[in-house]
């Protein structure tokens, strides 16, 4: 069988590209390396040395509409860190940011999580699986 190596990108449907790629290079400290617009419509997106972000606005996108979890399709996105430390130390930047927070918890699992919201009310979370924290 092929070998996948990873996700190669996660692009989010968004409501304003520009306002998506300012948060999350903010948060993140990463530059965008798109930024144009096509058939679909405008597209930007950044780059870490881990991941790849792309935010697109379709040209029939609601710009009314917010994300819903219960809708099919992306639930929420999650970023992998090494242990509470590091949750600790992402809860602080988003403090410094004025990004509203669960608060780092551990789930029945043991997993321990810290949650938020983007611009367009996208549930995104850092994430330290079981056994790890």
């Amino acid at each position: 069988m092929p070998e996948a190596l990873g996700i190669g990108h996660l692009a989010l449907t968004v409501t304003d590209v520009k306002r998506s790629a300012e948060f999350y290079n903010q948060l993140f400290d990463t530059q965008t390396v798109v930024d144009m617009e096509d058939e679909f419509g405008p597209f930007v997106a950044i780059a870490s040395p881990a991941f790849v972000l792309g935010f697109r606005r379709h040209e029939s996108t609601n710009g009314s509409d917010a994300f819903d979890p219960a809708r099919v399709g992306l639930d929420h996105c999650a970023f992998h860190v090494a242990d509470r430390t590091a949750l600790e130390a992402w809860e602080s930047r988003l403090d410094e940011r004025e990004v509203a927070h669960s608060g780092v918890f551990e789930d029945p699992s043991g997993a321990l999580h810290l949650n938020f919201k983007d611009p367009d009310n996208i549930a995104v979370e850092f994430y330290c699986p079981a056994g790890q924290g």
